[in-house]
């Protein structure tokens, strides 16, 4: 089952080598390691497991995807020149990683790394965004790390499992502009306020608005390994 925040970084290290030896090499020298798949933070005391992987002939269409607009020209024409993929592996709780995301990724950027993908996710982001994100709101945070994705008969969210909360699902007959609303606000309540919930309760934007009720299902869209699968299920939301 998976249970990582996966991260995604395409950069110019040629391979595994390189990337060392960037590490190794950046100022102040001795701060930071990498050896044995292992990111080491010496002074702070602090590691991550982390990947290198060979380029992909399909990172750059991916991000621009995942990026949903949101990437700037010049990212993009970087991704295409990337000799190599960094990927870190984080404990799936965003808010309690927010730090350490901070540290990893900022160090990512000074080695040369060209944007960010939430590989568990499927967002992407510039540099810029990223930090204003992770350093933001709660909502912010909650934009850093979920997406809404259309589906046959869905729209459906994808990133809660970084909340240690389940999905939201809203039929595709909702007109996408109202989904997305409901989906977004319903998702936010869930992070702020945690309220205990179960299937037949109902939820509604405001006292005026319509009603939806509530079904809890486990995730079938992935298989249990799939960074994007979700252990907490997915909320079903139908009108009353």
């Amino acid at each position: 089952m998976s249970t990582e925040l996966l991260l995604c970084v395409p950069g110019p290290w040629k391979d595994r080598s390189d990337f060392l030896r960037s590490v190794i090499t950046l100022e102040p020298m001795g701060r930071y390691m990498f050896a044995g798949g292992v990111l080491a933070d010496v002074a702070g005391k602090d590691h991550l497991a982390v990947d290198v992987a060979s380029a992909d002939p399909k990172m750059s269409e991916a991000f621009e995807l995942a990026g949903q607009g949101q990437l700037e020209a010049p990212s993009l024409s970087n991704i295409e020149t990337h000799q190599s993929v960094v990927y870190l592996h984080f404990p799936s709780d965003i808010q309690a990683e927010r730090d350490r995301l901070i540290k990893f990724t900022a160090l990512l950027q000074q080695l040369g790394g060209y944007a960010i993908k939430v590989e568990s996710a499927g967002v992407a982001h510039d540099w810029d965004r990223w930090f204003s994100l992770l350093n933001g709101s709660l909502f912010d945070l909650y934009c850093a790390s979920v997406v809404l994705v259309g589906g046959d008969d869905h729209y459906y969210s994808c990133g809660m499992h970084h909340f240690g909360l389940p999905e939201c699902a809203v039929p595709t007959s909702v007109d996408v502009g109202e989904a997305a609303d409901l989906m977004n606000r319903f998702n936010f309540w869930q992070i702020d306020q945690r309220p205990t919930l179960g299937s037949g309760h109902t939820f509604s934007l405001s006292e005026d608005e319509p009603a939806w009720r509530l079904t809890l299902e486990s995730d079938k869209r992935f298989e249990s390994e799939d960074p994007f699968f979700n252990p907490h299920g997915v909320w079903v939301l139908n009108p009353v």
